[in-house]
C-alpha cells in the first residue's frame, strides 16, 4: 500500500521545467502560518529550491534574510556558528559550521594526507596531496631527471575548474603562490573514448554519531575530447583531461541532454544510465558502490572531530542532534580497474537547472532530503510542546536542570532511534552507509582524528593540566595533616649557626702564641668570674674604674675566647649538655 501511495503521489507531483517565479498573495500567506512552514530563500539563487518548498511541500516562501520565525532555511553560502547558535531547536539549516575543513582543497589535502601517514593501506584512495608553498620543496624533489611525471595544480579556493593546469616543469609555479599540487591519474575508465568523472550527492544528517546517506542517483560529466596519455603536446588541452562542466560545455562538441527520458545521451548523464550500462557489461557495479561507501566514510571520519566541536558549541542541548543537514558533491574518479578515488567535495554544489536531467535529478534530491530531514509541522509541534513543559519545571523549580553524563547518553540514544524508525521508512532514493551494525571499524579513524584536533588545538594540554590538579586536590585531601616538629638545626637557625662560624675564624689565628696567650686569659677569666660570684656586687663608680683600669688587648682576648665557648654551647647535643651542666657544679662546690 505504502508503494502504491508514494507512486500515485510521484505522478501527482508538479514538473519542474528549470525556472519558477513565485506568485503567492501575502493575505493568504498570513491566515497559512499557524498551518503551514515557513521556508527561507532569501540567500538562495537556485529556482528548483523554492519550487520544491513552494509547490510539492506548501510552504511560504520568506524572502527577508533577517526574518527570524522561519521553520527551514536555505542557503546558498557558508553558514557562521553564531547563525546556529541563534535558531531555535525545530528550525534547520542546509549547512554545518566548519565545512570548510572538507571544502576547501587545501583543508581537504592536508587533513587526508594526515590519516595517510597514521593508516597508508586505508587512506589511498585519493591522489598523492603537495600544499604549495609550505611544501614545495618536497614538491619539487618529484622533478627527477629522466623520470617523466604529469601533475595537476590547482588554486586551494577555487571551483568550477577556474585556473586549473596540468605541468612536467617546476618552472611553471611561482614558489609563493598558494596551489594544491597532485599526481595526475593517467589511467581513467572511458566511455566512448572519453574520460569522465561522477558527481555524487551525499547527505550528511548529523554529527555525534554521523549519520551520512548517499543519493542513488547523481550525474556523469565528461570531456568533449577523445582521451590520449597525457604529453608534452597535449598538457594544455583542458577538454580532454578535465571533465568540469563549466569549462565543457563551451566546447563545440558538447552535445546537451533535451529529453529526460533519454538519460544516457550527451556528454552530462545520470549515474543511473551509466552504472546500469556498465552492469550490462559485467562490470561489478555493486563492489563500485561498496567501494565508494567506504571512502565517503574515512572522509567524514577525518572532519568529525572539528564538525562536532563547533555543533555542540553552537547547540549543546540538542540531543536529537537534527538542526543541520548537508549536501555535498563528492567529485570521483574512476580508473581503468574501476576503482573509486577522490577529486575533490564541494559543500555547495550547484543546482543549475538548464537541462531536463539537471532539473529532474536535482528537484528530486531535494524533494528526498526534505522528507528525510523530518521538516514538517508534525514534528515543529512535538519539539515545541517538549520545550515547553521544561520551561515549565524550570518555572516551578526556580532553577534550570542540569542533566549528568549517563542521562544525556540515555537521550540522545532515545533520539536517535526515533530518528532511525522515521527515517528508514522515508530514504526515497537515498541509502543510509552509516551508522550501521559494522561501523565499529571505522572508530579508530575518529579517534585519531580526535587526536590531532586535540594536538591542534591544544585541547589535550589543558585536559592534562586540569587532570594534574584535581589528582593534586584529592592528594592533599587524601593526606592527614602533619604536626609541625621542631629539630635541633631547623631553617631558622641556619642563618645564625652560619654567623658564628664566620665570628670565629675570623677571631681565631692558627699562631701558637696566641694559643697560649688565650689559655692565660682563659684562665684569668676563670678566676675573674670566680671573684665575681663570691664578692658582693659593687657600686656602678667601682664597676667603670675596674672596667678602665682592665688593658684593652685582654679584654678583646677574653671576649674573642667567650664568643667559641658560646657557640659550641648552642650546638652541643643532649649528652654533651648534660656533662657541661656536671661540670659547671663541680667548679661551684669547689669555690
Amino acid at each position: 500500500m505504502q508503494q502504491k501511495q508514494s507512486k500515485k503521489s510521484k505522478e501527482e507531483e508538479p514538473i519542474f521545467n528549470g525556472s519558477f517565479k513565485d506568485q503567492s498573495d501575502d493575505e493568504n500567506d498570513d491566515k497559512r502560518k499557524k498551518q503551514t512552514l515557513i521556508m527561507n530563500v532569501s540567500d538562495t539563487k537556485y529556482d528548483v529550491v523554492k519550487f520544491v518548498g513552494k509547490k510539492i511541500f506548501k510552504w511560504i516562501l520568506q524572502y527577508e534574510l533577517d526574518g527570524i520565525n522561519w521553520d527551514m532555511f536555505w542557503t546558498d553560502a557558508a553558514v557562521q556558528p553564531e547563525t546556529l547558535g541563534k535558531m531555535q531547536p525545530h528550525q534547520k539549516i542546509n549547512h554545518f559550521p566548519g565545512m570548510y575543513s572538507l571544502a576547501r582543497k587545501n583543508h581537504l589535502g592536508r587533513n587526508l594526507m594526515k590519516m595517510r601517514k597514521q593508516f597508508p593501506n586505508d587512506y589511498k584512495f585519493f591522489p598523492q596531496t603537495w600544499l604549495l608553498p609550505a611544501e614545495y620543496g618536497d614538491f619539487k624533489n618529484q622533478f627527477v631527471k629522466g623520470k617523466v611525471r604529469t601533475f595537476i595544480v590547482k588554486p586551494e579556493a577555487s571551483c568550477q575548474g577556474r585556473g586549473i593546469f596540468l605541468t612536467r616543469n617546476i618552472n611553471d609555479i611561482n614558489p609563493t603562490d598558494h596551489y594544491v599540487a597532485q599526481r595526475y591519474m593517467h589511467r581513467p575508465f572511458l566511455i566512448d573514448g572519453l574520460k569522465f568523472d561522477l558527481r555524487v550527492y551525499v547527505l550528511l544528517a548529523g554529527t555525534d554519531p554521523m549519520r551520512i546517506y548517499v543519493y542513488q542517483d547523481g550525474l556523469v560529466r565528461f570531456a568533449t575530447e577523445q582521451y590520449v596519455t597525457p604529453t608534452t603536446n597535449n598538457l594544455e588541452d583542458v577538454c580532454m583531461h578535465l571533465t568540469n562542466y563549466a569549462i565543457n560545455k563551451e566546447n563545440p562538441n558538447f552535445v546537451f541532454n533535451n529529453d529526460a527520458t533519454k538519460m544516457d545521451v550527451g556528454h552530462k548523464r545520470s549515474i543511473k544510465s551509466v552504472f546500469g550500462k556498465l552492469q550490462e557489461e559485467g562490470h561489478n557495479i555493486t563492489k563500485l558502490w561498496q567501494d565508494m561507501y567506504k571512502l565517503f566514510i574515512k572522509t567524514f571520519c577525518t572532519v568529525q572531530p572539528i564538525l562536532n566541536h563547533h555543533y555542540k558549541s553552537c547547540q549543546p542541548d540538542n540531543y536529537a542532534n537534527n538542526m543541520c543537514f548537508e549536501i555535498l558533491g563528492f567529485d570521483i574518479f574512476i580508473n581503468d580497474k574501476l576503482r573509486p578515488s577522490l577529486l575533490e567535495v564541494n559543500h555547495t554544489p550547484s543546482f543549475t537547472t538548464d537541462t531536463p536531467l539537471d532539473s529532474l535529478i536535482k528537484k528530486n534530491l531535494i524533494r528526498d532530503t526534505l522528507k528525510l530531514m523530518n521538516v514538517s509541522l508534525k514534528a515543529k509541534e512535538e519539539i515545541i510542546s517538549s520545550r515547553r513543559e521544561q520551561l515549565q519545571q524550570r518555572v516551578l523549580t526556580g532553577k534550570k536542570q542540569k542533566l549528568t553524563q549517563e542521562e544525556k547518553q540515555i537521550l540522545m540514544k532515545q533520539f536517535s532511534e526515533q530518528r532511525d524508525q522515521y527515517e528508514n521508512n522515508n530514504l526515497g532514493d537515498y541509502v543510509k552507509i552509516y551508522p550501521l551494525e559494522d561501523s565499529h571499524e571505522y572508530d579508530k579513524f575518529i579517534e585519531f582524528a580526535s587526536q590531532l584536533q586535540d594536538n591542534w588545538t591544544g585541547a589535550n594540554i589543558r585536559r592534562n593540566q586540569k587532570k594534574e590538579q584535581s589528582e593534586t586536590q584529592q592528594f592533599q585531601i587524601s593526606k592527614p595533616p602533619t604536626i609541625p616538629v621542631k629539630k635541633p638545626n631547623t631553617p631558622q637557625m641556619l642563618p645564625k649557626i652560619s654567623e658564628r662560624q664566620n665570628r670565629i675564624h675570623q677571631s681565631i689565628e692558627p699562631n701558637a702564641e696566641m694559643k697560649s696567650k688565650t689559655q692565660s686569659s682563659l684562665g684569668k677569666n676563670i678566676k675573674e668570674s670566680k671573684r665575681q660570684v663570691s664578692d658582693p656586687p659593687l657600686p656602678k663608680q667601682h664597676q667603670s674604674m675596674r672596667n678602665v683600669q682592665q688593658p684593652p688587648q685582654q679584654q678583646l682576648q677574653v671576649k674573642s675566647c667567650l664568643q667559641p665557648k658560646l657557640f659550641e654551647l648552642d650546638i652541643l647535643s643532649s649528652q654533651n649538655r648534660s656533662n657541661s651542666q656536671n661540670k659547671k657544679l663541680n667548679q661551684f662546690k669547689l669555690q
